[in-house]
C-alpha cells in the first residue's frame, strides 16, 4: 500500500516521545513530502542577512515519524530509497575560511541540472536525514548516530537501501534535509538544499544486521558511523566492519581487517555536523547471501 505523508508533519529530533504520525505495515511505500534544511524559513534570494532570521531549532526537518507495525528492539528496519522528486529551487549558503563573506546562492533544477550561478551540474538526489527514535533519550536531527539520523552520506540516493538498527516498538522512522547535489564531506555545511518528495518502501529483518546504519548501494555496503572526530568515527566504522566481515563473509579477525585493507575503503559522509560521520565500504562480493 502507498501511503502520503505531508510536510505538515515534521520533527525536529529523533525520539520516542514523538506520537506517530502514520502506522504503517511491513511492504507499505511512505511518499514522504520534505522541506529544506532551513524549514522553508529562507526565501529563494541570494540576500545572507535572511539566514539571521530564521528560527535555529528548526534545523534539518524530518517528515514523520511513521510507526512500522511489527519492528522491535533488535530489528533491522530495511529502507528501500525508490524515488525523489526535488522542488525547482534550492539553495547552497557558503563563506570565506575566516568566516566572512557569508554567500546564497539560488540553484534552479531545470530536468536533472542544478544551475548553480555559472556552474551546471546534473542531480543526483540525496537524503541527508533519515532515522529511527535512539535507544536512549532525545537527538536533534541536526546529530548521526547509531539510529541513523543526520547522515548526510552522499550514497543514500535512488535505488539504494538502508538498514537501520530499531530500538523501540514500531522504530519511529522520519526522513528530510534532501540534498540535489552533495559531495563527501559536505565541506560548506550544506549540499544544494532543496524540499523534495521521497519515496521509501519499508521491509523488516527480525534479527540486527549491525549496530550502525548500513547502506547497500549496487556495489557496496556502507557502514556509517559517528564520532567526535574522525580519527573515532573512522574507528568506530572499522570496527564494525571487521564484525560485519567476520560474520557475512566467515573471515577471522585478522582477514576482516586484511580485507578492509586491500579492497575496502575508508570514506568521509560529513565533517560539519555535532559528531564527523565516516563509512566503510565493504564490496558486496565478499558477502555470502543476504544479510
Amino acid at each position: 500500500m502507498l501511503h502520503e505523508l505531508s510536510d505538515a508533519t515534521r520533527i525536529y529530533s529523533m525520539s520516542v516521545a514523538h506520537p506517530p504520525a502514520l502506522t504503517i505495515n511491513v511492504g507499505d511505500t511512505v511518499r514522504f513530502q520534505t522541506r529544506d534544511c532551513f524549514d522553508g524559513q529562507v526565501p529563494m534570494e541570494e540576500n545572507p542577512e535572511n539566514l539571521d532570521k530564521r528560527e535555529e531549532g528548526r534545523g534539518n526537518p524530518a517528515t514523520g515519524p511513521v510507526h512500522v507495525n511489527g519492528a522491535a528492539a533488535g530489528h533491522t528496519l530495511v529502507c528501500s530509497l525508490q524515488d525523489v522528486q526535488l522542488a525547482s529551487q534550492g539553495l547552497i549558503c557558503s563563506q570565506r575560511r575566516d568566516g566572512s563573506g557569508r554567500t546564497v546562492t539560488v540553484v534552479n533544477i531545470e530536468g536533472n541540472i542544478a544551475h548553480m550561478g555559472k556552474w551546471h551540474f546534473p542531480v543526483e538526489p540525496v537524503v541527508g536525514v533519515m532515522g529511527v527514535a535512539p535507544g536512549n533519550g532525545e537527538v536533534p536531527n541536526s546529530t548521526p548516530g547509531a539510529h541513523g539520523g543526520n547522515m548526510d552520506t552522499p550514497d543514500l540516493v535512488i535505488g539504494s537501501k538502508l538498514y537501520l538498527p530499531v530500538f523501540h516498538p514500531g522504530a519511529l522512522f522520519g526522513c528530510g534535509d534532501v540534498h540535489a547535489l552533495q559531495g563527501d564531506g559536505e565541506v560548506c555545511g550544506q549540499g544544494i538544499e532543496i524540499a523534495a518528495q521521497v519515496t521509501v518502501g519499508f521491509e523488516l529483518l527480525d534479527h540486527p544486521v549491525c549496530p550502525w546504519p548500513v547502506v547497500e548501494t549496487p556495489t557496496h555496503y556502507d557502514i556509517i558511523a559517528a564520532g567526535e572526530d574522525l580519527d573515532e568515527a573512522g574507528r568506530f566504522a572499522l570496527l564494525a566492519a571487521r564484525d560485519f566481515l567476520i560474520k557475512y563473509a566467515n573471515a577471522t579477525d585478522q582477514e576482516a581487517l586484511a580485507l578492509m585493507s586491500t579492497v575496502g575503503d575508508l570514506r568521509i559522509c560529513q565533517i560539519v555536523d555535532p559528531l564527523l560521520g565516516v563509512r566503510a565500504c565493504v564490496p558486496k562480493e565478499l558477502v555470502a547471501g543476504p544479510l
